[in-house]
């Protein structure tokens, strides 16, 4: 039995709607889903929550010189195909496009 238990998942993934799981739970996890696909479903839903809840998100996102950046969030809007926010690094309101979220982390 302790055998079985070591090589058991440390946690069971959450199914995701786009591979065959459990529908999406809210509107905003649909869109950011359908603009940001190169996301996993679990920083799709952690961004739809900070969309849907007014919290603050940090994102990995790739500029469009193609360079990686880190951005803090806040007062974030969804206005598809891109999020409109409040960028702690720059000091202003940004526009980034969803396609290039890379990463979703809480604040």
């Amino acid at each position: 039995m302790a055998t079985r238990l070591l090589a058991a998942p440390a946690t069971i993934p959450d199914p995701a709607p786009f591979e065959g799981g459990a529908p999406f739970a809210t509107d905003t996890e649909e869109i950011v889903a359908g603009w940001a696909k190169q996301l996993p479903y679990t920083d799709v839903r952690q961004l739809a929550h900070a969309i849907d809840t007014g919290q603050a998100i940090t994102v990995e996102y790739v500029a469009a010189s193609g360079n990686l950046t880190v951005r803090t969030l806040s007062r974030l809007e969804l206005a598809p195909p891109h999020l409109e926010a409040w960028c702690h690094l720059r000091e202003d309101e940004r526009v980034f496009t969803l396609s290039r979220v890379h990463g979703v982390m809480p604040t």
